[in-house]
């Protein structure tokens, strides 16, 4: 992997990984760059309509909590993006987890073991789970995953807070970037940051339902994580600003099954617009179902390696005596089952879209 530019085709496929090697860019990459640079020092969702260059193989990790979890259930952004990279055969992992915040990430006691790369095991169980304030865990599971590039779905939970969390978010944030952009979790260089921010709050319908209180507050943190990400050059999607209007324009429409949560429509409009913010222009289209299901197959079949029900008795304190005879078989077949399933979305994907 190249390391000089954080400028990459929008779909996770690099033209390199950080700004502070330019001098050792190309001259096309170091123009393209300049272009770039002058129209804005960060890439909104609009200013992104074509794809920079390629990186065959990207190994693409979506961290977050709810609203990047439910991602993998509908799998219409991923199939956007296996569709619109078909020749370039990336690797997509959903590693969020409802209610994960910049600064804590909560996880079952010793989950670190299930990456096979961590630390070894913490001696003193505690409540039965470990906060990662420090993102140990994370940075364990990233390197298993041998993540190129991150999507950062963060920011919704902690608007919560209001004005007056916004200086401990802004510096939980910047330690979190600090912490993934030091490590090289694919064995070779840092990797590329995507900041993405949260969706707009839906009127759900009822009594005292307004959302426009909850709205300033994250159009607030929305501003602040675009400013992060200019501050720390990296690319910035705004999917606050397009899902507000598609929800005050969409006359008898709903797109959230509560006001918070996507359903069915508010996931093909949201991926849309993610894939949009990414160079992607290419609408969802009915003929992308087939690879849309073996996404949704895929998302299941890692959700039960890497999140297994019974995870106390796989890496947790009850995996002896039988626990570590019986379980690691069954996640090296899983391991296999999703390494078949990677294969037959890109061959579907190839099948849609044969353009190199």
């Amino acid at each position: 992997m190249r390391e000089n530019l954080i400028m990459f085709d929008l779909m996770g496929t690099r033209l390199g990984k950080r700004c502070s090697r330019f001098s050792e860019a190309t001259p096309f990459l170091r123009t393209v760059v300049i272009l770039l640079s002058c129209v804005s020092p960060v890439l909104r969702a609009d200013e992104s309509k074509n794809p920079l260059g390629t990186e065959s193989g990207d190994r693409i990790v979506i961290l977050g909590g709810g609203f990047a979890e439910r991602l993998q259930y509908f799998g219409y952004f991923e199939t956007l993006v296996f569709h619109h990279s078909s020749s370039r055969a990336p690797v997509i992992r959903n590693m969020a987890w409802s209610g994960d915040e910049v600064s804590m990430m909560p996880r079952p006691y010793n989950f670190i073991r299930s990456a096979g790369v961590g630390e070894p095991d913490d001696p003193s169980p505690g409540l039965g789970f470990e906060p990662d304030a420090d993102h140990r865990i994370l940075s364990a599971h990233l390197k298993a995953r041998k993540a190129d590039t991150l999507l950062l779905c963060f920011g919704a939970p902690e608007s919560f807070q209001g004005e007056t969390g916004l200086p401990k978010f802004l510096a939980d944030y910047q330690g979190l970037i600090d912490k993934l952009q030091s490590q090289k979790f694919n064995g070779e260089s840092s990797p590329c940051l995507i900041l993405v921010s949260p969706i707009a709050q839906e009127n759900p319908g009822g009594a005292h339902s307004d959302p426009s209180g909850r709205n300033e507050h994250l159009e607030l943190y929305s501003g602040k994580i675009e400013e992060i990400a200019k501050q720390n050059v990296l690319h910035f999607v705004d999917l606050f600003g397009p899902t507000l209007a598609a929800m005050k324009g969409g006359v008898g429409e709903r797109f959230t099954i509560d006001g918070l949560q996507l359903n069915d429509k508010g996931h093909r409009v949201v991926a849309e617009e993610l894939a949009r913010g990414l160079g992607i222009t290419d609408p969802w289209s009915g003929k992308m179902e087939n690879l849309r299901q073996l996404v949704v197959e895929k998302n299941k079949q890692f959700f039960f390696r890497w999140r297994p029900i019974n995870g106390e008795y796989v890496y947790g304190r009850r995996r002896e005596p039988f626990g570590i005879v019986s379980y690691p078989p069954e996640m090296e077949q899983l391991d296999k089952m999703i390494a078949e399933l990677d294969q037959s979305i890109h061959s579907e994907a190839k099948k849609l879209n044969p353009l190199p």
